[in-house]
């Protein structure tokens, strides 16, 4: 499968340069997993940025606080995970494991660093997209603290 392909219609970078998506799919690298390996593991630096290009990750989540097993969500083509693996030393907040085999393009955190000379309207896109779930993580966080006081 043509990574450039698939990433110019998906939304996250459907409204970049030709030139952008180049350099882009240039820097990630496309490889193949059986089920049940483990790309982010929850508490550990990720090692990269991950698309999902076919099959199905299963995202879980343990709250640090209570113990207790969060809700898992699968991921499916086309969506992106491990966002904060771009963050050095950041711990990964959720586990993504592959239900089944799956086909993933992954972007480093050096590969990342790169963009911003070479494409930088993809790399602050993608920094953009960092803030957001860091802003999602946050809130949910509070939200469970908030909870956990209530008891």
């Amino acid at each position: 499968m043509d990574l450039k392909q698939f990433l110019k219609p998906l939304p996250a970078f459907e409204r970049f340069t030709e030139a952008d998506i180049d350099v882009l799919s240039g820097s990630m690298a496309v490889s193949s997993y059986p089920a049940g390996h483990a790309f982010i593991t929850q508490g550990q630096q990720g090692e990269a940025l991950y698309l999902l290009m076919g099959g199905a990750i299963e995202t879980t989540h343990v709250d640090e606080a209570t113990g207790v097993s969060q809700e898992s969500r699968d991921l499916h083509t086309g969506e992106l995970f491990g966002l904060l693996s771009l963050i050095d030393k950041m711990p990964a907040g959720w586990s993504a494991v592959a239900k089944e085999a799956v086909t993933v393009a992954a972007l480093s955190r050096e590969d990342f660093g790169r963009l911003f000379q070479s494409a930088p309207p993809i790399a602050h896109h993608l920094q953009y997209m960092v803030a957001v779930q860091l802003a999602r993580d946050l809130q949910e966080r509070n939200k469970e603290l908030r909870e956990l006081l209530k008891k």
